[in-house]
């Protein structure tokens, strides 16, 4: 079972990785100053929530007593939130 749990905790840090790495490269410095301030918060969004769901699961490997860190189980809701709404935003331009 840890195996599993590694690999998963790896593999959603890599997609964060992978996915802020992408987000950098596709931003347009042509976009319109406020429209393009929610584009980068989407995208940050996106890769904040990958890293910090790996982080999250490696850190309840990790420690001896994983109720230490049940509190920073929300940070990945939180992210997919700002994301959702980031969205609404960008579909109503």
């Amino acid at each position: 079972m840890v195996v599993i749990e590694i690999a998963l905790g790896g593999l959603c840090l890599a997609v964060g990785v992978w996915s802020a790495v992408g987000s950098v490269r596709a931003l347009s410095a042509e976009e319109p100053g406020p429209d393009r301030r929610v584009l980068v918060l989407h995208e940050w969004a996106k890769a904040g929530f990958w890293l910090t769901l790996g982080a999250f699961l490696l850190g309840y490997l990790v420690l001896d007593d994983p109720r230490e860190i049940r509190g920073f189980a929300l940070v990945p809701i939180v992210l997919a939130g700002i994301r959702f709404l980031a969205a609404v935003r960008l579909a109503r331009r």
